[in-house]
């Protein structure tokens, strides 16, 4: 992970297992986005890459930051759900990425709160 002005207007950027964030963000936004870049990290690498668009893995990846950053007690107000509207994400594909992204965010729950019965998905 590292901090760069160079990725502006972006708040972060994930290349390869690299994770780049944009300095000078409050502590609950940089969480919320490097969420959303681990998302990207854990879902969109690989032959999945190649079997979404834009629109879908930016609503993926946006959809895991809200429930990993709700399931921590913030409050992400609307901003997620401005995300997936800009980029062109909607219920549909939500609805069709639904057990990808509870499966991603139980992982980076997982990881972040290990033996935290809130992130598993078996209850």
């Amino acid at each position: 992970m590292a901090y760069s002005d160079a990725i502006r207007p972006a708040r972060g950027l994930s290349s390869g297992g690299k994770i780049v964030l944009l300095p000078g963000m409050s502590a609950a936004e940089e969480f919320s986005v490097l969420a959303h870049e681990t998302a990207h990290e854990l879902l969109h690498r690989g032959d999945r890459r190649a079997a979404t668009n834009h629109a879908i893995r930016e609503t993926e990846a946006e959809a895991v930051a809200f429930v990993v950053s709700t399931a921590i007690g913030l409050d992400t107000d609307t901003s997620s759900a401005d995300y997936i509207q800009l980029h062109a994400g909607d219920k549909t594909t939500l609805a069709e990425s639904l057990a990808d992204i509870q499966q991603t965010a139980v992982e980076i729950l997982r990881a972040i709160l290990p033996g935290d019965p809130a992130a598993d998905s078996s209850q």
